[in-house]
């Protein structure tokens, strides 16, 4: 388990900050002996020290050195063994005000100041090896403090707050640090914020930058299950490379990882929630099209950078959606799409393929053939899955697969009725549902004519996030035109071909083997007519019903051929 140390209450008013009382002969020597020391000296619980005071907002940082300048003077002396290695602008201790913790920042010269231990209920956590030599300190996390070389002033940190509260634990337990299974700790363990089916999600404090992250720890890990951590890690590194292109402000960026033979720890930014919780429990229902449309928008701009890495999410949900307020100050709320553990890559590196270098081991066709295992395996939650995840016998899956799961998160968001019941019937009735939505230009505010296309059961005719981006573009160029007074035709959803999606008689069954049979699919239950708008003759999109041409009864014909083969 975490590592954890008992919790000490003094019993009076808690000040932030700390004693430093001397721990060695040479601290206690010096520490009324220059007048910036003075004005701190006091006594403690009978000992002499210095009161390190954080409680005043102006005055967030306290510095150690040898100049005059600094607020903790400790003299540079000289013995037969060489100096005491005090640099001008020694160490410093600073808050951070953003999150509440203290930090002990290292500035020597020589890195020659060093947290450490003391006693049974003392952890040391050290600096890191590259970067800023920054360490947090509170009550049992670092207690001793040196500067100098070997050691030479050594003080102990007496606390009264230590600016940690949201990280307290029940006492006698004060604290737990992990990872558990790793020597070296990385972070304060807080509350659980969340969690799944492969592991939970906490709150967490990094130690040496005082930053609030989340942790999410997947433990008692085999086989499949500890693909998807690998999987995750893997595809987050991947997507934030810095090298191949700019990192996406709407997808999850990795902080780092930890893992062992079983478990697997994934450090996260933190965000407030998931947008599930966001439109359930905390908007009201007017703004929903709003947020909507910007789910829609920011979605959109993280599938195109998956596109741009030949990645597939695969698991697009409310749940797998964290917001944030807007970080330029709007009023709005900014998204991110998170929980890579199903995504899958729409490409196989050359390294692997039969014909392609490296490719005559055993482990790169191995690697061939799990990869084109994952790319037709069943992924996702329903009621928010692509209908071709159902289709037998699957086929290689592409992106449209979370292009039909943001449509589906859209309408969640917008239609109460669909969001209390798409998870009360099948999925099939679900698809059907979404397709008769899409072609309702009378469904919900400003309706569903420019994404419409994007609930096509044919991923073929499904949009790019990128090709969906452009006709979002168009509308709001054409809307923007219309406002001024313009009347140019702006037809952004045309097509070359007849338009090629929709529900057909009967909804598709016809008491026999079909496109939806396959392991774990529910049987056909009755459709809810009561809905809104729907009619048993609608077709679920209204250019077919209103335009029965030759060329959209050929459509219907070809639409009515794909849809019943088991092929898809």
């Amino acid at each position: 388990m975490e590592q954890s140390y008992e919790y000490q209450d003094s019993g009076r008013h808690q000040r932030l900050g700390f004693w430093l009382l001397p721990f060695n002969k040479a601290a206690a020597a010096l520490v009324s002996c220059h007048p910036h020391n003075l004005e701190r000296y006091s006594y403690d619980q009978d000992t002499r020290g210095i009161w390190i005071d954080f409680s005043n907002p102006e005055k967030q940082e306290c510095t150690v050195g040898c100049s005059d300048s600094v607020d903790i003077y400790l003299p540079q002396v000289w013995n037969s063994t060489g100096s005491s290695g005090i640099s001008e602008r020694h160490a410093s201790f600073r808050a951070v005000t953003d999150t509440g913790p203290i930090l002990l920042c290292d500035e020597s010269e020589y890195l020659s100041t060093e947290p450490f231990s003391h006693g049974s209920h003392s952890y040391m956590v050290n600096f890191q090896r590259e970067g800023e030599r920054s360490v947090l300190v509170a009550q049992g996390i670092n207690s001793l403090v040196a500067f100098g070389h070997g050691r030479f002033y050594q003080f102990e940190l007496r606390w009264e707050n230590d600016g940690l509260d949201e990280f307290r634990m029940t006492p006698p337990v004060l604290y737990a640090l992990g990872p558990s299974r790793t020597k070296i700790k990385r972070y304060v363990l807080g509350e659980k914020v969340g969690g799944g089916t492969f592991g939970n999600v906490y709150r967490a404090m990094h130690v040496t930058t005082g930053s609030v992250m989340a942790v999410k720890k997947c433990h008692r890990l085999t086989s499949k299950r500890l693909d998807f951590a690998s999987r995750e890690i893997a595809t987050l590194l991947k997507i934030n490379s810095t090298d191949e292109s700019t990192p996406s402000d709407h997808i999850i960026q990795i902080l780092g990882y930890t893992t062992g033979p079983d478990w697997a720890e994934i450090f996260l930014p933190l965000k407030l929630g998931n947008l599930k919780t966001l439109v359930s429990k905390i908007l009201p229902p007017p703004s929903h099209f709003h947020v909507s449309n910007l789910v829609l928008h920011q979605m959109l701009l993280a599938l195109h950078h998956l596109d741009q890495h030949n990645i597939i999410h695969r698991d697009l949900n409310p749940e797998n959606i964290l917001w944030e307020h807007s970080p330029f100050g709007t009023g709005d709320y900014h998204f991110t799409l998170a929980d890579f553990g199903l995504s899958t890559s729409t490409s196989i590196p050359t390294s692997i393929l039969p014909n392609g270098k490296n490719s005559h081991s055993k482990r790169t066709f191995s690697s061939r053939t799990a990869l084109a295992k994952e790319m037709t395996e069943i992924a996702g939650t329903t009621p928010f899955m692509a209908p071709e995840m159902y289709n037998t016998p699957l086929k290689q899956q592409t992106s449209k697969v979370d292009i039909w799961s943001l449509f589906a998160t859209v309408v969640w968001v917008r239609d109460k009725r669909f969001r209390k019941g798409c998870e009360l019937v099948g999925p099939h009735l679900v698809h059907v549902w979404l397709n008769r939505i899409a072609g309702n230009k009378k469904c919900g505010e400003g309706g569903y004519e420019a994404v419409r296309r994007m609930a096509c059961f044919d991923p073929g005719r499904r949009p790019s996030a990128g090709e969906q981006l452009e006709i979002l573009e168009v509308l709001e160029m054409e809307e923007e035109e219309e406002e001024a007074g313009l009347e140019e035709e702006m037809p952004y959803y045309r097509q070359d071909q007849p338009y090629m999606a929709g529900a057909i008689g009967d909804y598709g069954w016809d008491g026999t083997d079909s496109a939806w049979s396959s392991e774990g699919y529910a049987l056909p239950m009755e459709v809810p007519w009561d809905q809104e708008e729907w009619t048993p003759d609608y077709d679920g999109h209204s250019n077919l019903e209103k335009s029965p041409s030759a060329e959209a009864d050929a459509a219907m014909a070809m639409w009515k051929a794909w849809y019943l083969t088991t092929d898809g």
